[in-house]
C-alpha cells in the first residue's frame, strides 16, 4: 500500500485534483473558467516534468499506463479507459462550446505605477521624493504625531469606516455593493508595500485618476481632493499606519527602521506586551461608541442603527427570559465575536483575544453602572420545539397575520401596516427587519434564535415580547414561517456577475406581474448610498435590486425589483402617512445605465456616469405624484462623466415603463428594441458582455439627484440561440477522435508486449 501511496503517477493525480479543489471549491470568489484551465495546464506540465526529472522516476511514471495499454491481462481496464476518455474528451467539449455566462477575464493591476508628478490642491508633487510631512515633523511617540493619528482617526470614521470597515479590512457595511471590494489595510500586501505618496495619489485622485492600466477596476474610490484638505489627507495616512502597525515603504534603503519594509509587527503585539482594555476600547470601540460609552463616536452621526450607548444599559439582542433586564455574558460575547450584519459593528473574533473580549464586557457594565449587581438572569423556555412542516408553517402564518404584519407586512419585507411611526427609545426613526433578506439579519440565524427574538422582544425598540400573549407553540409555528420567508426572495449573489438574458418566443410582457418572468433567471444585487460624491448620501433602506431579462428577436425588456417599505407618491395617502419630519418627499424612482457603446474588452466606463471616452444611457422611470398631480415618467437621460448632471432626452428612444408598488416592493419593467434609429443609444447584441448597473431613489429620505443608491457594474449577456446540431456533432466528433487515437497507442504497446 505504501508503494501504491508513494507511486510519482498517483502523487500526480493526487496533486493535480487538489489543485482543481483549491481552484473551483475554496478560491472565493471564483475564478473564471478560463483561468481554471490556464492554472490546470501550467501545473499539470510542472508536474510532470518533476516527476519525470529523472529516468528511474521517469520509468515508474509511466509504467502504469504502458502496462494499462498493452497488457493482455488489462483488456476490462482498456475498455473503462476508452470509454472514461470518449465521454471526457466530448464532455469537456460540449462545456466549452455550449453557451456560457461565466464573467470574462478581467485582468487587474493590483498596485498600478503611479505618475511621476501629480498635480493636486494647486500645487505639483514630485511622487519619486514625496513624503509625509506629518511624520517628518513629527517623530513617532511624539505629541504631534498622536495628535495627528486622533485627528486621522477622526476623518477615517467620518469618511472611510462605510467602505474600509471598522476593522480596516475593507469590509465595511456597504463594502458588498462594490466591485472590486474596497482594499483590505489590514492585508501585508497592500499599504505594508506601499509608500506613503502613493497613497497620497490614491486618495486625491480617486478612481477617475487610475491610468489605463489599472483598468478594468471601475474604482468606486472617491476623489478625496475635493472633500479632504491636503494636511487632513496626510492624517489619515499616518492613521492608517499607526492603526495597522505597518511602516511604509521607502526608496531610502538605510532609513530608520520605522520606513523600511513595512513590517506586520501591530504596536500592541500580543506576544511582546499585554496592552490595558481602557486601550483596546479606544482604539477598537470609542470611534462608534464614544470614549464614554454613550454611543457619540465620530463616525455615529452617519450611521443606522446609531451605535450602542452603554450607559443606558439597555441591549437589544438577549437570551434572558422577557422579564430580565439584562443579557448574559455571552450574549455580549457573541455580538463582539461575530459583529451584527447589516451595521458597522464588525466581527472581532479575528481581532480580539478572549481576554481582550472579557474585559470589554467589563467594561461595558460599567458604562451602564450594572458591573457590581447581581443578577440572577433565567434563560428563555423554550418549552417543546415544534419541528418545521408545511402545517406549523401554515399555522404561523396565521399568528404572523395577527401579531406581527402591522410592522413586517404581509409579505414580511418590512413594511409597516399599522400606521404607526415606529421609534427606537432615543426617538429615532427604526424600520422593521425585511424578513425575506437573512443576510441582513443580526443576531438571528435559526429558527430557536427567532422564537428566542419573539419570546424575549428587541429592547429599547417597539419590538415587544410575546410570552404572555402567545402559546410557545404559536412562537414556535411563528419562527418556522419567519424562516420560510427566505425562500420567497431571490438572495444575493455571490461570486456571479453575469445576467443572462433568457430569449423567449412571442411578446415579451410589459406588466410585472406576468408570469412570463418565471422563465427569466433572476439575480440580486447589494446597492450602496452615493458616499463617492457630493451631495453624498450615508444611509439608504433600499440596499437591494433584483434583475430579470427577457428577450425576444426585436425586443428586450428588463425588470428590477427593489424591496422599499415605503410608497414614496408625494401627497397620497401613505405617503404622507410615513413621511418623515424636516424632510421633503420626493417620488421614489429606479433606472438603468448601459454604455453607449458595447465594449471590445472588459474595460468598462467610469463608476458613475460614465466619462468622456465611456458615454452611458441611463433608463430611467420615476413614480407619479398626488401632490403636485403627475404621472408616472419615463426618461433617457445621456452622461459621459460624474461632473455634469445627465443629460435628459426629448425623445425616449421607443423605452417604455411600468412600475408597480405591493407589500413593500417596487417592480419596474423597462422594454425596448434591441436595435434603434439613434446613435446615442446601445445596440444590442447577442453573446456579446454588455456593461449594467442600477440605481434607486427612496422617496421617504427626499432622494433626488446625486442622492441615491446604486448597484456597481455588472455584465447582461444575451443568449444565443442553441445550435444542437453543433452541439452534439462537435464533442461526438472530438470524443470519438480522442477514442482512434487511444486505440492506436492500444495497439503499438499490444505488439511490444507480444514480441
Amino acid at each position: 500500500m505504501k508503494r501504491f501511496f508513494s507511486h510519482p503517477l498517483f502523487l500526480s493525480i493526487l496533486t493535480l485534483v487538489a489543485a482543481y479543489v483549491v481552484f473551483t471549491q475554496i478560491i472565493s470568489p471564483p475564478l473564471p473558467q478560463s483561468i481554471v484551465i490556464q492554472y490546470m495546464i501550467i501545473i499539470a506540465v510542472s508536474v510532470v516534468l518533476v516527476a519525470t526529472f529523472e529516468d528511474t522516476s521517469a520509468s515508474r511514471f509511466v509504467a502504469p499506463i504502458i502496462t494499462l495499454l498493452g497488457s493482455p491481462k488489462m483488456a476490462m481496464a482498456r475498455g473503462v479507459a476508452l470509454i472514461v476518455i470518449v465521454g471526457g474528451v466530448a464532455g469537456f467539449t460540449y462545456n466549452k462550446i455550449k453557451p456560457t455566462t461565466a464573467s470574462p477575464v478581467e485582468l487587474r493591476t493590483v498596485h498600478p505605477a503611479p505618475p511621476s508628478s501629480l498635480k493636486v490642491y494647486g500645487k505639483t508633487f514630485n511622487l519619486l521624493k514625496l513624503t509625509n510631512p506629518i511624520r517628518d515633523a513629527n517623530p513617532k511617540g511624539s505629541q504631534g504625531y498622536q495628535s495627528a493619528v486622533a485627528e486621522g482617526r477622526q476623518l477615517y470614521y467620518k469618511n472611510c469606516v462605510f467602505c474600509h470597515g471598522d476593522m480596516l479590512d475593507g469590509a465595511g457595511v456597504f463594502a458588498p455593493a462594490f466591485n472590486p471590494r474596497p482594499i483590505n489595510f489590514q492585508d501585508v500586501r497592500t499599504i505594508a508595500q506601499l509608500q506613503e505618496s502613493f497613497l497620497f495619489w490614491r486618495i486625491t485622485t480617486g478612481g477617475p485618476g487610475l491610468p489605463r492600466e489599472g483598468t478594468p477596476w471601475a474604482s468606486a474610490m472617491p476623489v478625496w481632493r475635493g472633500m479632504l484638505k491636503e494636511e487632513e489627507v496626510w492624517k489619515l495616512i499616518t492613521f492608517l499606519y499607526d492603526y495597522t502597525g505597518y511602516a511604509p515603504r521607502s526608496w531610502e534603503l538605510e532609513d530608520a527602521p520605522d520606513k523600511s519594509v513595512a513590517t506586520a509587527a501591530a504596536p500592541e503585539d500580543k506576544k511582546t506586551k499585554e496592552v490595558s482594555i481602557d486601550t483596546v476600547y479606544a482604539k477598537r470601540c470609542a470611534q462608534c461608541h464614544g470614549v464614554e460609552g454613550d454611543g457619540t463616536g465620530p463616525a455615529a452621526e452617519f450611521l443606522y442603527p446609531k451605535p450602542r450607548d452603554f450607559t443606558i444599559a439597555s441591549f437589544k439582542y438577549k437570551t434572558t427570559s422577557a422579564d430580565n433586564e439584562f443579557p448574559y455574558d455571552d450574549d455580549l460575547r457573541k455580538t463582539i465575536l461575530q459583529g451584527l450584519p447589516g451595521t458597522a459593528m464588525p466581527a472581532w473574533k479575528s481581532i480580539l483575544t478572549p481576554r481582550e473580549v472579557d474585559g470589554l464586557i467589563l467594561k461595558i457594565k460599567k458604562f451602564g453602572d450594572w458591573d457590581e449587581e447581581d443578577i440572577e438572569n433565567k434563560p428563555i423556555d423554550p418549552g417543546q420545539q415544534v419541528k418545521t412542516s408545511p402545517e406549523s408553517i401554515a399555522k404561523g402564518w396565521k399568528s404572523f397575520v395577527k401579531a406581527c404584519a402591522q410592522c413586517h407586512g404581509l409579505s414580511g419585507r418590512g413594511n409597516i401596516t399599522s400606521g404607526k411611526k415606529l421609534k427606537d427609545d432615543w426617538q429615532d426613526r427604526i424600520w422593521p427587519r425585511n424578513l425575506t433578506r437573512p443576510e441582513t439579519w443580526r443576531f438571528t440565524k435559526t429558527a430557536k434564535d427567532v422564537f428566542e427574538r419573539i419570546s424575549t422582544g428587541i429592547r429599547s425598540t417597539p419590538m415587544p415580547e410575546h410570552t404572555t400573549t402567545m402559546s410557545t407553540d404559536d412562537r414556535w409555528n411563528i419562527a418556522n414561517y419567519v424562516m420560510s420567508l427566505r425562500n420567497t426572495s431571490v438572495q444575493l449573489s455571490k461570486g456571479e456577475t453575469v445576467i443572462k438574458a433568457r430569449r423567449v418566443d412571442g411578446e415579451l410582457p410589459t406588466d410585472p406581474g406576468d408570469p412570463e418572468w418565471g422563465k427569466a433567471l433572476p439575480m440580486t444585487f447589494a446597492m450602496a448610498p452615493n458616499i463617492i460624491k457630493e451631495p453624498r448620501l450615508f444611509f439608504s433602506l433600499n440596499d437591494r435590486a433584483t434583475i430579470r431579462v427577457l428577450f425576444n428577436d426585436k425586443n428586450l425588456a428588463i425588470r428590477v425589483d427593489v424591496d422599499d417599505r415605503t410608497y414614496s407618491v408625494p401627497g397620497d395617502k401613505l405617503e404622507k402617512q410615513y413621511r418623515l419630519a424636516d424632510v421633503e418627499p420626493t417620488r421614489d424612482a429606479i433606472a438603468v445605465q448601459l454604455p453607449r457603446l458595447i465594449p471590445l474588452t472588459s474595460e468598462k466606463p467610469a463608476f458613475r456616469h460614465g466619462d468622456k471616452n465611456r458615454a452611458v444611457n441611463m433608463w430611467y422611470w420615476q413614480a407619479p405624484s398626488v401632490e403636485p398631480k403627475d404621472n408616472a415618467r419615463t426618461l433617457v437621460l445621456d452622461a459621459n462623466g460624474p461632473n455634469a448632471a445627465p443629460a435628459p432626452r426629448k425623445d425616449t428612444s421607443g423605452l417604455a415603463a411600468k412600475g408597480v408598488w405591493k407589500d413593500g416592493r417596487w417592480r419596474v419593467v423597462f422594454n425596448r428594441s434591441l436595435v434603434t434609429d439613434n446613435a446615442l443609444d446601445l445596440q444590442f447584441e447577442e453573446e456579446k458582455y454588455i456593461p449594467i448597473s442600477f440605481a434607486n431613489w427612496d422617496g421617504l429620505a427626499g432622494e433626488k439627484g446625486g442622492r441615491h443608491s446604486f448597484a456597481s457594474w455588472y455584465w447582461l449577456k444575451l443568449e444565443a440561440r442553441e445550435d444542437r446540431v453543433t452541439l452534439i456533432a462537435v464533442p461526438a466528433g472530438t470524443g470519438l477522435f480522442a477514442g482512434l487515437l487511444f486505440l492506436g497507442l492500444v495497439r503499438q504497446q499490444r505488439r511490444k508486449f507480444s514480441v
